[in-house]
């Protein structure tokens, strides 16, 4: 048996996202269905519940209906293709081969990404990584800047801020002690990255001030206030997009790059290790101790 929502009661929804929801659980049905389901192929139930889970925090009420109505169709759609072929295709052992091969392929792929992440033999090595990126690294820019430098959020009439003013772009050490021990105890964010690069936009997307990259440069400041905050950024140095990757930003891409022209030696040494444990394990027997 098929049954769906035939319509949505749109005028209920105008109160925001749970009125939406209820509104579609409570719409006409051409057959019997629980309060909690909005649609039933075949003897799967999609529930209330399952939408209001799927359902993003935050949304309109129009922005929630539209994401229901297309959640709803997309399920129903999915649903109703599989229901239909398992009704009218033939039944057949090579549509069931293909799916155990899939979730058999799925299964170890899974595997061997968490044991390459785990085992230290399976990872490549510093030395590896470090003449990976000499070799390479003319060829690996940059798509966005990073910066080094500080970044304080503050409540604009704490008594401290003029004191975190005169600090926060020093360039002492000293200055930087004070500006942590004394400065900053009602500080909102404090974020200190003069020792590693850091993506732009990561600390620009806290300022809730337009800061335009292109006038990015060492040494420049933003000091501003916002709806009763202020924002303190100094950036100590930059590497604009174009440059040459650091090596600290280009790892993941190496480590990466690497296991994938290596996958195979890697696969080599974890079916090794594998096969060993197996077999001593008395869980693997092989004629001839293949």
């Amino acid at each position: 048996m098929i049954t769906a929502l035939n319509r949505i009661n749109r005028a209920a929804i105008v109160a925001g996202a749970l009125m939406a929801l209820t509104a579609m659980a409570a719409c006409h049905k051409s057959g019997p269905m629980a309060d909690d389901a909005l649609a039933s192929i075949g003897g799967e139930t999609l529930t209330l519940s399952e939408l209001r889970k799927a359902m993003p925090a935050g949304l309109s009420a129009a922005d929630s209906t539209a994401f229901a109505d297309a959640w709803i169709n997309a399920w129903v759609n999915d649903r109703l293709l599989e229901y239909e072929a398992t009704r009218h295709l033939p039944k057949s052992a090579d549509i069931d081969r293909r799916v155990a091969d899939y979730r058999r392929n799925l299964i170890s792929w899974e595997y061997r990404r968490l044991a390459v992440a785990s085992d230290p033999a399976l990872v490549p090595s510093d030395s590896a990584m470090h003449a990976y990126y000499d070799a390479n690294s003319d060829r690996m820019r940059l798509t966005d800047p990073l910066v080094r430098g500080i970044y304080i959020k503050m409540e604009t009439g704490d008594p401290a801020l003029a004191t975190v003013r005169r600090l926060y772009r020093s360039d002492r050490g000293d200055d930087i002690d004070r500006l942590e021990k004394v400065g900053l105890n009602g500080a909102v964010h404090y974020d200190y990255f003069r020792d590693q690069w850091i993506p732009f936009e990561r600390i620009v997307s806290k300022i809730p001030h337009p800061v335009n990259p292109s006038e990015l440069r060492k040494g420049y400041h933003l000091d501003v206030d916002v709806d009763g905050f202020t924002y303190l950024l100094s950036v100590s140095d930059i590497l604009p997009a174009g440059a040459p990757m650091p090596y600290e930003a280009a790892e993941e891409q190496i480590r990466h790059t690497l296991e994938t022209l290596n996958s195979s030696d890697i696969d080599a040494a974890l079916l090794r290790r594998l096969r060993a444990d197996a077999i001593a394990a008395g869980r693997l027997q092989l004629k001839n101790n293949q």
